[in-house]
């Protein structure tokens, strides 16, 4: 199973939304995949503790994080919504 840590400015709506649009885009192509929602200033923490397997988040992010980073803003926006599906699949496969 996949772990995807989605984080925002406060782990709330927009987290929520991209979650769920992960977990759909997962579901559609056979990946078992779990989210977990963080807020921006906690997303190093919850990396060191979960050791997630690609990060998306729709804020800037701090830290030595050595999983890939995907810019969720494309979830939200619609805007290069299908490279950045096509990005997480492609981590989400591995």
């Amino acid at each position: 199973m996949k772990l995807v840590l989605v984080a925002c400015g406060t782990a709330l709506a927009t987290s929520t939304v991209v979650a769920k649009k992960i977990e759909q885009i997962a579901l559609e192509n056979g990946i078992e995949c779990r989210t977990v929602q963080a807020k921006a200033v906690d997303v190093f923490k919850k990396y060191q503790e979960l050791g997630p397997d690609v990060i998306v988040c729709t804020c800037q992010i701090e830290g030595n994080i050595e999983v890939p980073v995907i810019n969720g803003r494309a979830f939200l926006t619609g805007i290069n919504l299908q490279s950045t599906i096509d990005q997480l699949i492609e981590i989400l496969k591995k």
